[in-house]
């Protein structure tokens, strides 16, 4: 390709890159303007949807074709992580078996920009005889699946930014952001708490932060601890094997009790002090340690060592000691 043939604008950048990126600031524009007129209008269906899935007493069923289907499924994902039980299903496939999984009392919410889909409207008629609940998300209110509906969401005409008028753009924005607008609702009505959402993302961050304590940090196989009365090379010799810069010192005459700690910080100021040979452990140690129990939330203990400035905390369960989590155990899952 011959850069010499392409015009350039004030930033240098060629011509037909600027066409695109008009052409996709246009494509949010439009967006963006559909769904705050919709805002403006929809509120009572919002209403009655919200209303419906409410005195559902078995799921919501999300279904469509073509791109319709794909933002169902993601509404129904929405709905599962935030309390409302859902699932997605494609309207061919229910026509041919999958509507098994659908109950009389179900709520089915059916995608459809043109509400005349050949597989929308096979299924309509199923849907019925079974009982269930149906609400429509079209662009077409007079259209087969806008009259059969119990509750009509009325998407509007809007204008798709596919200059052609094939690629759904707006309509799929519009139809996101009702599913979303959906969800919230109900995670509002149904009192949905971030421990709630942390149950249905136990491996995300948000469910680490809300679940996880330092139980689920502690390494139980690296327990570094040294005797009251432990040499200077002991001390050395634990820390280095315990990989934590730090080391429990035991009460004398007691290996249950923990007396102390020391940290890496501990041994350089000692170091810099004078002569260790014949220095005991205890001589080394803080004596006033910081302790938390391993069932405490791993993101409050993250915050409390770095408010308080230090590295690495000893853990106990019911008073005993069960090993040390470091700074870069919270770091590495997220935690601090």
């Amino acid at each position: 390709m011959n850069n010499a043939n392409l015009s350039s604008n004030a930033t240098g950048q060629p011509e037909p890159i600027q066409n695109g990126v008009r052409a996709s600031l246009r494509t949010l524009d439009l967006a963006s303007k559909a769904i705050a007129h919709l805002s403006k209008g929809i509120q009572l269906s919002l209403e009655l949807a919200l209303t419906q899935i409410r005195k559902t007493s078995g799921k919501v069923v999300l279904t469509g074709v073509g791109k319709s289907s794909h933002v169902a499924a993601k509404i129904a994902a929405t709905l599962n992580s935030t309390g409302t039980k859902a699932m997605h299903i494609h309207a061919g496939e229910a026509l041919h078996g999958d509507l098994g999984a659908v109950a009389p009392n179900d709520t089915v919410i059916c995608l459809s920009k043109s509400g005349n889909s050949d597989e929308v409207i096979a299924l309509l008629p199923a849907l019925k005889l079974r009982g269930c609940a149906l609400i429509a998300m079209t662009s077409k209110a007079d259209s087969p699946l806008g009259q059969q509906a119990d509750v009509l969401l009325d998407m509007g005409v809007a204008e798709e930014a596919c200059p052609f008028d094939l690629a759904p753009t707006t309509s799929t924005s519009l139809q996101l952001a009702v599913g979303d607008a959906l969800a919230m609702g109900l995670m509002t009505l149904s009192g949905f708490q971030p421990t709630d959402f942390a149950q249905n993302h136990p491996a995300g961050l948000l469910g680490k932060r809300l679940t996880w304590t330092l139980a689920q940090l502690v390494d139980k196989g690296r327990q570094p601890a040294v005797a009251w009365n432990a040499s200077f090379d002991e001390v050395l010799k634990v820390m280095s094997r315990g990989g934590y810069g730090a080391t429990v010192v035991l009460a004398e005459g007691d290996d249950q009790t923990i007396a102390g700690i020391i940290t890496d910080g501990d041994l350089r100021r000692a170091m810099a002090s004078g002569d260790l040979r014949g220095v005991q452990a205890h001589a080394l140690a803080n004596l006033s340690p910081t302790t938390m129990e391993a069932s405490m939330l791993a993101a409050d203990a993250a915050s409390a060592l770095q408010s308080q400035g230090i590295s690495q905390v000893v853990v106990t369960q019911e008073g005993v000691y069960i090993g040390m989590v470091h700074l870069h155990d919270f770091m590495r899952h997220g935690l601090s």
